[in-house]
């Protein structure tokens, strides 16, 4: 039977769920599609069951070209709403078809799983720098601003070819492009000084080429491959954002599972599990890609009963479909190291799958076993609940994480 989207019960998300598991459990309780209101009175769908998320993932009657959504053509989605920033750029993640292909060709090779490989020990070493300088200032810190943030940023920087200098600003637009709480001002402000910041880079990167990623798309950009200054702009800034952002909130949220967990610490430290297994529970449980925003039907399609509409907008609800009953089991909302079937959706799938994917394992793998390895009674200093997250409905990242701890004498 199909049901109109106008019948359906609609599911108010807040600009900064802190109960997201609730969230997510009355979205699956709906079924494989769900209407939700985002912030802003900004009606869309949710597609929440793994199994439809899987299949749309892949769909080719949807795609993530922002110049298909209904509403925003229609002027219903003012230019200074908080999802503008981030839904509405030119660059890989929003093309497809031939766009796409371009796009990603130009980075697929350096981010093959044999070429990340290689940067094992530049990754170790980096893991060794932040880990030591915890030590040295004492037996407490900050896990995200001391660790779970630096370590991604450091190692995408560095590939990127971006000076020490400007690391600190980029983080922070990336947190502020985040922010779904952003009032209009702020949107405002963020959107334009993106564009300051990168054609700043650009000048000072024009002038030094070298074998870094930056230097490759500015050349890309010379050589009519990338076919505006706005796609090589907007390149950029998804190549530093999302290479950082994403893998620090599943740095945290790991964290976070395995001090509150300590039976599923204890398997893992005591080598019953693997690491390697660990980590993909950690991925599927403590995803920071909670729900990404769109997908456009570019025709009229009927999923699970529900029909969308040509132009509607798609959330992508990944913290939901990760926790479907239907896919993972009764335990799914449980955090579970011993979890052997795990498909996760936390890099997606299908042609916009992670780009990045090997590269996040890479620094997971370097980071946790060093991380419990090298400080001793590591322990939250508050309570879990008291655990303050980015103000977003789109990732999921502790913007603190105090611990203490006692650093190795070993």
């Amino acid at each position: 039977m199909r049901v109109e989207s106008d019948h359906c019960d609609v599911i108010g998300v807040p600009a900064a769920p802190t109960q997201l598991d609730r969230l997510s459990s009355a979205i699956l309780r709906q079924g494989g599609m769900a209407r939700v209101s985002l912030p802003g009175d900004v009606v869309t769908w949710a597609a929440a069951r793994h199994q439809t998320l899987r299949q749309m993932l892949s769909d080719q009657r949807f795609n993530k070209d922002w110049r298909q959504w209904g509403a925003l053509q229609d002027g219903e989605i003012p230019e200074d709403h908080s999802l503008i920033g981030i839904c509405k750029v030119d660059n890989m993640t929003t093309a497809h078809g031939a766009d796409h292909r371009r796009l990603r060709g130009l980075l697929s090779s350096s981010f093959a799983p044999s070429r990340i490989a290689l940067l094992a020990p530049r990754v170790e070493q980096c893991v060794d720098r932040l880990l030591a300088e915890m030590a040295q200032r004492g037996g407490s810190a900050d896990l995200m601003s001391e660790f779970a943030a630096p370590l991604p940023t450091n190692v995408i920087a560095e590939l990127f070819g971006l000076p020490d200098e400007q690391r600190e600003e980029i983080v922070a637009l990336t947190y502020s492009l985040a922010n779904t709480s952003a009032t209009a001002e702020e949107v405002r402000q963020t959107r334009q000084r993106i564009p300051e910041f990168f054609r700043r880079l650009i000048a000072l990167k024009r002038g030094q080429l070298g074998d870094d990623l930056a230097s490759a798309l500015i050349v890309a950009r010379d050589k009519g491959e990338l076919v505006s200054d706005t796609e090589l702009i907007d390149m950029l800034f998804m190549v530093l954002s999302a290479g950082f952002v994403t893998t620090a909130g599943v740095i945290g949220n790991g964290v976070l599972a395995l001090l509150t967990h300590p039976q599923q610490l204890h398997l893992v430290r005591s080598g019953q599990v693997p690491w390697s297994q660990a980590i993909e529970e950690i991925l599927r449980w403590g995803s920071s890609a909670a729900n990404l925003p769109f997908r456009y039907a570019t025709q009229d399609v009927e999923i699970d009963g529900c029909l969308v509409r040509r132009g509607d907008a798609v959330l992508m609800a990944f913290h939901a479909a990760n926790r479907d009953e239907k896919a993972f089991g009764p335990g799914a909302n449980r955090f579970d190291v011993t979890r052997r079937h795990n498909p996760h959706l936390s890099f997606g799938e299908g042609p916009h799958s992670c780009l990045g994917a090997a590269l996040a394992r890479l620094e997971l793998r370097c980071a946790f076993p060093a991380l419990f390895g090298r400080l001793e009674d590591l322990a939250l200093t508050i309570a879990a609940e008291d655990v303050v997250y980015m103000p977003s409905y789109v990732i999921r990242c502790p913007q603190r994480l105090p611990v203490s701890f006692r650093p190795s004498v070993a």
